[in-house]
């Protein structure tokens, strides 16, 4: 299987880059082939502009080549996997800006075979998620909203949370966690 596996943190020494690496050690410890966009380093421009507008009476609208590249991306893999940090409760601006670009009309009926995981990580403890029903806000926002808006066939949220914790123990078992996940996933 190949993943294409986003992560979104300006930071490559932060605790975001470190699940993502777990992950796809994991991935590739279950032999699966990874192709690893970093919106950040990797250069990705977020801005939409009139270009990037989606033409709803004309499906095979030409791309700016920033767009299509990132749609062939995802045409070329089997799964979709984001590693982010909830910011805002919500993704961060960056990958919002990707999303936005790159899953328009361009790829409909083109991913429908297509499965996406969401590692996200999230500084407040499970407790104050459920609490407060960001939990619940978030999984619906990225598997209906989101992916449902895509038409993929599956989308699953995965939320690790108390990421500010002071606890190498806890943050040891988050990083297990993300290893787990990569070797588990089909």
């Amino acid at each position: 299987m190949k993943a294409l596996v986003t992560v979104t943190h300006p930071r490559q020494n932060s605790l975001t880059h470190a699940v993502m690496n777990r992950f796809i050690e994991g991935l590739k410890q279950n032999n699966h082939e990874v192709d690893l966009l970093d919106l950040y380093h990797d250069g990705f421009n977020p801005v939409y502009t009139a270009e990037d507008e989606k033409d709803w009476i004309n499906p095979d609208k030409i791309y700016p080549p920033e767009v299509r590249k990132e749609m062939d991306r995802i045409l070329a893999a089997d799964t979709l996997v984001f590693v982010f940090p909830l910011w805002q409760y919500s993704v961060p601006s960056m990958l919002k800006g990707y999303l936005d670009k790159v899953w328009n009309l361009g790829l409909f009926g083109k991913v429908s075979n297509k499965k996406v995981l969401w590692i996200c990580l999230a500084g407040g403890d499970q407790e104050h998620m459920s609490k407060y029903k960001r939990e619940e806000m978030l999984t619906h926002y990225l598997n209906v909203a989101v992916s449902g808006y895509a038409r993929m066939q599956e989308s699953r949220v995965e939320l690790l949370c108390n990421t500010l914790s002071e606890s190498k123990e806890h943050i040891a078992s988050l990083l297990e966690r993300a290893y787990q996940l990569g070797r588990e996933y089909e």
